[in-house]
């Protein structure tokens, strides 16, 4: 596991991330999600000791603190980041890249032959990177991270440019690693995928990481909304003396419920005004994130 704490990174007047303690089990994967820009790839950098905090302190496995260059080599033992397409070598061949990482990383329970066939490489791993299309090289820098076989894995945006068929592949080895004991934090903005396997998933926010979803404990939001795909002015206004309205970029409309004993009169007053086509349920990761960003 690696825990955060009391983590600030300012970029010049900027603070990127305020003071954030969080710690990460094994056994879990952690999303993070965020537009562009507002510091995911900075805590990820921070926790590969890649990017130095103005305060605060990374713990990997409850004793094992590094800020010294001196600790990079068994640092790196434990965690790894996924590395990216700009970091593979043209001229050199999938199964290449994998050997490396195989003897970088002294792996010997791994085979090269078990990853290339789990994620279905065997058709173009031999050749050179300089031919691979974005998806054939984003498999094969998640192929690299699986080599690594280290406790704590990072992904920043690791579907990036697959197909479904890709993208439900590497899901279901992400699933299988975390039921290994491996500690994951992805950063993704494929938002529906990310809710399928996440167990807990946080928005970073104005430097702070805000819980939207633990799957023990439930959703940081727990009101319930009705979703309605489109409400009429004279109806909206209607409602909107009872019931907080939220609208979306979609022309859709929320009904905030804080109480769940006001569904059944919710319901009842939308049918009442000829709204029969609505959904009722938490917040989803979608539309939450079109509402913070």
């Amino acid at each position: 596991m690696i825990e955060l704490k009391n983590i600030s990174v300012n970029f010049g007047k900027l603070q990127v991330l305020d003071d954030i303690s969080f710690l990460f089990k094994a056994g879990e994967v952690v999303g993070l999600v965020a537009p562009n820009g507002t510091g995911k790839s900075t805590m990820l950098n921070v926790m590969m000791n890649y990017l130095k905090p103005q305060t605060g302190e990374v713990i990997v496995n409850g004793s094992k603190t590094y800020k010294k260059d001196s600790k990079k080599n068994e640092l790196y033992q434990v965690i790894s980041m996924m590395p990216d397409q700009n970091d593979l070598y043209g001229h050199l061949s999938g199964y290449d890249h994998l050997k490396l990482y195989q003897e970088l990383w002294q792996i010997t329970r791994l085979s090269v032959e078990d990853i290339v066939s789990e994620l279905e490489m065997s058709h173009y791993v031999k050749k050179k990177v300089s031919s691979y299309s974005l998806g054939m090289k984003q498999r094969l820098c998640f192929a690299l991270q699986i080599m690594s076989d280290t406790s704590i894995m990072l992904m920043d945006e690791v579907m990036n440019g697959l197909d479904p068929k890709n993208v439900e592949l590497i899901s279901q080895v992400i699933v299988r690693k975390k039921n290994e004991g491996k500690t994951i934090i992805i950063a993704s903005h494929l938002l529906e995928n990310l809710e399928k396997y996440s167990d807990r998933i946080y928005f970073l926010e104005n430097g702070k990481m805000n819980l939207y979803l633990d799957k023990e404990i439930g959703y940081g939001d727990k009101s319930i909304y009705i979703k309605i795909p489109y409400l009429e002015e004279n109806v909206m206004n209607k409602l909107s003396e009872t019931y907080p309205i939220i609208h979306l970029s979609t022309n859709d409309s929320l009904l905030r419920l804080e109480d769940k004993t006001l569904l059944e009169q919710a319901t009842n007053e939308l049918i009442a005004n000829g709204i029969i086509q609505f959904s009722v349920g938490n917040l989803s990761l979608a539309d939450a994130y079109k509402l913070k960003f």
